[in-house]
């Protein structure tokens, strides 16, 4: 998979004062900058006037800070990186609605590493294999190992990870609590019908 970090040939340079002509030009430059530069981005605070986004934040993926909610011990790429960059499309003398970057800190607090970024988008499953694990899932009722099978021998280039595969599998089986609110839905839909024919 190749990653393309040239988009609509801009220069690859992020600086105060770039201007990019959308906010999905804007997102696809900046996280291809990043993957260029070896680390995730991701976008946080946005501000909206109506339904037009006005400024939007994006974060490194190792910024802000992990809560654990329970006991046990847990590890997290969350670890507060100082790493942002500040976009805005103001609404006063910008008829083209054009996307300016305002503020860039260009700060880390943990090793870059291009390799890891390339790795993680090189074994991410393209669309026609998460359909095919859909499907599997779904109908079939197809279980982890015979749906690895499958998609080793129908991608053999595609590199099939274990933990990949049953996170995706997970997403199109329901869960216990889903199953007992679609339970507990009925029942209320029961007893409303109860309510209302008073035979």
């Amino acid at each position: 998979m190749e990653m393309n970090y040239n988009v609509e040939n801009n220069s690859a340079s992020l600086h105060t004062g770039k201007t990019l002509t959308s906010w999905t030009i804007c997102d696809q430059f900046i996280s291809n900058w990043g993957k260029s530069n070896g680390f995730g981005v991701i976008k946080d605070k946005v501000v909206k006037k109506g339904v037009e986004i006005r400024r939007r934040t994006y974060i490194c993926e190792h910024g802000r800070k992990y809560t654990c909610k329970s006991a046990k011990e847990t590890s997290t790429k969350k670890i507060l990186c100082p790493w942002h960059v500040n976009a805005s499309c103001p609404k006063v003398n910008n008829p083209d609605s054009a996307i300016f970057i305002n503020k860039i800190v260009d700060e880390h607090n943990h090793d870059l590493s291009v390799e890891a970024v390339k790795f993680r988008e090189d074994k991410k499953f393209n669309d026609e294999m998460v359909r095919d694990i859909q499907f599997m899932t779904d109908h079939c009722k197809i279980g982890a190992t015979a749906q690895r099978r499958y998609l080793e021998g129908k991608y053999p280039s595609q590199p099939i990870y274990s933990q990949d595969l049953y996170a995706t599998i997970k997403k199109f089986r329901p869960t216990a609590k889903s199953l007992s609110n679609d339970a507990a839905q009925m029942s209320d839909w029961l007893d409303e019908q109860k309510e209302r024919d008073s035979r």
